[in-house]
């Protein structure tokens, strides 16, 4: 795994928070939401991945966040579930400035939705800002 990427991370740290500054919350994480989405959709077809297939989901996404230095772990991968977990805060810069399901929501919902596909949804269930040792995301397969 690659070392954690501090300049990676403080560029969409500084661009949240002049966004933010200059057009308010809301227009800010718009913005934001549209610069994570190009960003990741390019690097994830670059990889290759077979949309909806956990497995591939977990594949994918364990390999991008490794290379910026996310430590990151799947306890669970199977057909209905996926548990993906943060060891590292990819955004320490943003801890009491934002809040922190609205700037998971930035990238999770654009990664469950790509990856996965529209009949799959996440819920955060721990967050390393509310003092819990990794952040927590289970996704899961609608009924």
């Amino acid at each position: 795994m690659a070392e954690y990427n501090a300049a990676f991370f403080s560029l969409y740290s500084n661009l949240f928070k002049v966004l933010k500054e200059e057009f308010g919350e809301e227009k800010a994480f718009e913005l934001f939401t549209k610069v994570m989405v190009r960003g990741l959709k390019n690097a994830y077809d670059a990889m290759g991945f077979t949309k909806g297939n956990p497995k591939d989901f977990a594949r994918v996404l364990k390999a991008r966040d490794e290379s910026v230095g996310l430590k990151v772990e799947f306890p669970q991968v199977n057909e209905n579930k996926v548990i993906y977990q943060f060891h590292t805060d990819p955004f320490p810069q943003l801890k009491g400035f934002v809040d922190a399901e609205k700037l998971d929501a930035t990238y999770m919902k654009f990664k469950v939705e790509y990856l996965l596909g529209f009949e799959w949804n996440y819920k955060t269930t721990k967050h390393i800002w509310k003092g819990d040792k990794y952040t927590e995301h289970v996704i899961e397969r609608k009924e």
